[in-house]
């Protein structure tokens, strides 16, 4: 108990109502911080790719908020009522020791959209000093590198305060980037005019406009679901359900989705930009509207980045066993650390390859959707055992099978089984009925309906494990009492 009064929002216990302190602005603003960043850009940059302005700008927002519309059923209403981050919440339907499955899922994401930022940081930084004349053009490399590294260490040190500092930090970086967002997109219409970006045609059409269609959608949808690590870590930190709703959903919904069109409207007026604005910013509008673009990209990636840092260490230490032994700052610091590895050593290749990093987000978070909402709303009635949690051992609610809930492993397999056959992740190879349903959503409909279908095992598999508890307290018991 000396943890949760010395760090409550750091470790590993549920909140009391009475330590959820973020309001609607907090909670709009950290997940405007946390959406609001340069992956927009490339997001936009690949439904440019099939799409072209009109049809785009649609699917921007309705693809994210139908994603996110499966993110908040699993996560808003367990977070809000329970004070529990994601990954803890995931015991219910994988099992006390299958949910290390979703801390590893969602370690991996955050990493890779961290990484991604810190990449894009890097390049805006360069870009400021090399178009300055501060430094040669032959530094680039390195200085992209140390200017992301720069960047990590500032969002270490400041999330050594923890979440108190991101309820005061998040709101303002939130209106300085939504201001400087607007400020791109003004500038890109203004100087290449609308009827230019309107009239461009999307740069690898498949030829079938149902099918560039959905693939845009389906891009959305993916990113939508890539939410998930995010939502569950700053929605336990709100007063209820109904005021997380519509901060969130501004926040990481609308908001991402209008800074998705700088990359879709980059990459249709500039096709070689790859929606990636800073590759003509200086040229377009001049170092006095280039250079304070480019610096709003550096600051919405840091701001992004301490999310998804915060989120990445507070699943470290959900497993009361690591949270004692992994102090706050440490677990930022290994956060951050993995990052920064890529950044100095895979930068490139993650980059080119990172079409396939968003598809696998739909590929994963999908499916797992599915199974907490079957779980949560129709096998456990929206009712959780909150101590059962952290009881991890034979015969505790969440056991199950040597601590893995295998009806809940097998829909999470049959869900990524269905999204593979509609859709290559590598290749964005349709097949099936994907023009019509997407990839994502069939995917997570598979997982929530076959694991409500075989819930009948895990009545029977929680009677024989209270039998067993009975018994072995029985066997316990001292004779003649």
């Amino acid at each position: 108990m000396s943890e949760r009064r010395s760090n409550p929002l750091e470790g590993a216990f549920p909140l009391r109502k009475d330590e959820r302190t973020w309001g609607p602005v907090a909670l709009f603003g950290n997940s405007a911080s946390a959406a609001v960043a340069t992956w927009c850009f490339i997001i936009g940059g690949y439904v440019g790719n099939f799409l072209p302005a009109g049809q785009g700008t649609i699917v921007m927002v309705s693809g994210m908020l139908l994603g996110m519309f499966f993110v908040f059923l699993a996560c808003v209403p367990i977070g809000a009522r329970y004070g529990l981050e994601a990954v803890l919440s995931t015991k219910s339907p994988l099992g006390a020791r299958g949910s290390y499955f979703a801390l590893v899922l969602l370690f991996v994401s955050t990493l890779g959209w961290n990484t991604l930022l810190i990449i894009f940081c890097g390049r805006a930084g360069a870009e400021i000093l090399i178009s300055s004349d501060l430094l040669p053009e032959s530094s680039r490399t390195a200085t992209q590198i140390a200017v992301g590294l720069i960047g990590l260490a500032i969002v270490w040190f400041v999330l050594r305060g923890g979440p108190g500092t991101l309820r005061n930090v998040g709101p303002v970086v939130a209106v300085a980037v939504l201001v400087l967002a607007a400020f791109i997109i003004g500038l890109i219409v203004h100087q290449l005019g609308w009827s230019a970006i309107l009239n461009a045609r999307p740069a690898a059409p498949t030829g079938d406009n149902l099918l560039d269609y959905m693939l845009g959608v389906e891009l959305l949808v993916a990113t939508g679901f890539s939410w998930w690590p995010y939502v569950g870590a700053m929605v336990r930190l709100g007063s209820s359900t109904k005021k997380a709703i519509v901060p969130v959903a501004s926040g990481l919904g609308m908001a991402v989705s209008i800074v998705c069109l700088i990359g879709l409207y980059s990459v249709l007026a500039v096709p070689e930009s790859g929606g990636d604005p800073t590759t003509f910013l200086v040229q377009l509008g001049g170092l006095a509207f280039g250079l304070p673009a480019l610096a709003f990209i550096m600051l919405a990636n840091i701001g992004s980045t301490m999310v998804g840092a915060y989120a990445a260490a507070l699943a470290l230490k959900q497993e009361p066993a690591i949270s004692r032994r992994l102090p706050w700052n440490a677990a930022t610091g290994l956060a951050l650390a993995a990052s920064a590895v890529v950044l100095v050593f895979l930068a490139t290749p993650f980059f080119d390859n990172f079409g396939t990093f968003l598809a696998l987000s739909g590929v994963l978070f999908g499916p797992l959707c599915g199974i907490q909402i079957a779980d949560f709303y129709f096998v456990r009635r929206q009712e959780l055992d909150v101590r059962g949690l952290y009881v991890g051992k034979p015969g505790s609610a969440y056991w199950y099978v040597g601590g893995i809930n295998l009806v809940g492993f097998l829909s999470l397999a049959a869900g990524v089984g269905t999204y593979l056959l509609l859709l290559d992740p590598i290749t964005f190879e349709a097949s099936g009925p994907f023009a019509y349903t997407t990839a994502s959503i069939p995917a997570t409909l598979v997982s929530l309906v076959l694991y409500v279908l075989l819930s009948p095992l895990l009545k029977c598999r929680r009677r024989a494990g209270e039998q067993q508890e009975v018994a072995s307290s029985t066997k316990m018991r001292p004779t003649g009492t």
